[in-house]
């Protein structure tokens, strides 16, 4: 199957219902109609044109089934409706910091909130910041200044502090030489996405059509997965080559 032919059999939002409901579970016509709110005249006609596709079968206990191949369709199209559900964002942003094997993992963040203008992004932040556990990581072309006092809290209380920044910013931080010694630092010559991750939240901002970070939108997701995406994204970055 050419990749054209495969996105003219997903082009039917009738026929990607009957895929999806069918990747959680088998099911008799009687259950897929009524749990895909089709008639019975339109599902028989989809579910022909998908058996003769490849994508499901009919077993002998009378329910369909998806084939391994359709099953890895629809588990590799999670990042696809991700995109298309939040295409206004992605016109306006470009994912090129994202290394590809992230953008291939890209749905990890679509229990996330995207949150607009700088005054709310930077309340947000706060609000979150202030019961900071375990670890805070953190890349940006600027220091967050609001949130000093309580990375001077959290660093007496032994967390741990990885950032990483233009090289021409470590020179200016507010930080006590105490304090600063307890961060541990990477540059880069260019940073041109924003990454913060704690063990309870995490944010990402990406640049703008103008190639640099847009400080006016950010997305922040709470549940594991989006931070352990976000954590990835930040290790990537640490260990690619830079200054220390």
């Amino acid at each position: 199957m050419k990749v054209y032919e495969l996105f003219t059999e997903l082009s039917s939002e009738n026929r990607l219902d009957i895929l999806k409901t069918l990747y959680e579970r088998p099911m008799t016509f009687t259950s897929l109609i009524k749990e895909v709110d089709m008639n019975s005249t339109e599902a028989s006609r989809q579910l022909s044109r998908l058996t003769e596709a490849r994508f499901i079968e009919k077993k002998g206990d009378g329910r369909y089934y998806n084939t391994l191949f359709a099953n890895l369709v629809i588990s590799s199209i999670s990042g696809m409706n991700y995109i298309s559900e939040n295409s206004g964002y992605f016109l306006e942003h470009d994912t090129s910091p994202i290394p590809l094997e992230l953008l291939r993992q890209i749905d990890a963040l679509s229990t996330g909130e995207i949150v607009t203008g700088v005054y709310n992004i930077l309340s947000t932040q706060e609000k979150l910041s202030e019961d900071l556990s375990g670890h805070f990581w953190y890349m940006s072309d600027d220091f967050p200044r609001h949130h000093l006092p309580n990375v001077e809290k959290v660093l007496e209380q032994g967390m741990e502090i990885r950032v990483i920044f233009p090289k021409d910013l470590i020179p200016i931080l507010k930080l006590s030489e105490k304090n600063r010694d307890r961060i541990q630092f990477r540059t880069q010559d260019e940073i041109k996405s924003s990454v913060m991750t704690t063990n309870s939240f995490s944010m990402l901002k990406l640049p703008g059509p103008d190639g640099k970070i847009e400080q006016n939108t950010a997305i922040f997701g709470y549940d594991e997965r989006f931070r352990k995406w976000c954590e990835k994204l930040f290790q990537y970055y640490w260990d690619a080559k830079g200054s220390v």
